[in-house]
């Protein structure tokens, strides 16, 4: 009779145990974020909650984001999770709402009501005009190479759809040239005396055939010559962040191949729409282009340091851009 006793309480327990992660935590979650970004920008997030967290889902432009709860120790008794997430530049509202909520399974992320909610106020960057002379064919392309440029943007669409559901960034981002900004984000190309879209990376200079590194861990998802951007490399880093680097004039890495921050993966060239040698470097968190430069670390370091490599502790916490001025909402409230 007491063995049976005993199995029927280890029975219980792990029932509890079980039952512990099975809904979502709606009490003890909070939400942090900037109180105002800038449309072009991306920024971090934090969710935090003091009970037992399998994954946070945030709530962002009307759809979902994932991220998997991290304890900060175990006698700690916190759950975090930081994203990134952005403000498309052609964003029109004042104001965009964020939320968060909790659940035991990732599956259930679309279903999820946020339990915290917070106000983030949009503001625009002073965003200048370029003008720019190139060979004609990259301004108006011939006939001949208008499926080849379709195809292009097939392959950048699919590269970008690849889930890699692990966090493998931190903060600061590593430089991947040592050159300075030539060309801002979001500033306004005219090529040739005609108006083209708006410039959805950052130009860093670069000479010829100089090295060029990851910005962050991740996996290499596109390796290819395109028509307009030349030879690129894609990563993914991880919960919807991406990173490219165009106009090499050679790649050193492979599709699928795993890389560490740091390390060289090609070098710089002039392939594509260029006017000379320099590397574009795009972030894409998300779907969305968004400004690199708040995240790049300051001074570049050779491959082969061992700063290059690794940031400790979570995003942002020895990065580019923190948190020290934030909304901050509990659970079931809303910051004003």
């Amino acid at each position: 009779m007491r063995t049976l006793l005993n199995l029927a309480v280890r029975r219980l327990a792990l029932l509890a145990a079980c039952l512990m992660f099975s809904v979502p935590v709606l009490a003890g979650v909070r939400l942090e974020a900037p109180e105002k970004a800038a449309r072009g920008d991306a920024f971090l997030a934090q969710a935090i909650s003091d009970q037992p967290v399998r994954h946070f889902v945030f709530h962002w432009l009307g759809k979902t984001v994932t991220a998997a709860a991290q304890q900060n120790s175990p006698n700690n008794g916190q759950w975090r999770a930081v994203v990134l997430l952005p403000v498309p530049l052609d964003e029109g509202a004042a104001g965009l709402e964020l939320g968060v909520a909790a659940v035991a399974e990732a599956k259930k992320a679309k279903s999820a009501t946020p339990v915290a909610q917070t106000r983030l106020v949009l503001y625009d960057k002073d965003r200048p005009v370029q003008k720019l002379t190139v060979d004609k064919k990259y301004v108006n392309p011939p006939a001949s190479q208008l499926a080849r440029i379709k195809n292009d943007r097939e392959k950048v669409r699919q590269a970008l759809t690849q889930p890699l559901p692990e966090r493998l960034w931190t903060l600061p981002f590593a430089r991947p040239v040592p050159g300075n900004v030539s060309s801002l984000f979001g500033m306004k190309r005219v090529f040739n005396g005609q108006p083209r879209s708006v410039h959805r990376g950052l130009d860093l200079r670069g000479a010829q055939g100089s090295p060029i590194q990851a910005c962050a861990d991740g996996q290499v998802v596109l390796v290819d010559n395109l028509y307009f951007s030349g030879n690129v490399v894609y990563i993914n880093h991880g919960e919807g962040v991406f990173s490219s680097y165009l106009h090499m004039s050679e790649a050193k890495v492979r599709p699928g191949e795993r890389v560490r921050k740091g390390q060289i993966i090609g070098l710089v060239g002039a392939t594509g729409r260029v006017t000379g040698p320099h590397l574009h470097l795009s972030l894409i968190v998300q779907g969305q282009s968004v400004d690199p430069q708040p995240f790049l670390a300051a001074t570049y370091v050779p491959a082969g340091a061992d700063s290059a490599r690794s940031v400790p502790g979570l995003p942002g916490a020895s990065g580019a851009q923190r948190l020290p001025s934030v909304n901050s909402a509990n659970s079931g409230s809303q910051a004003p």
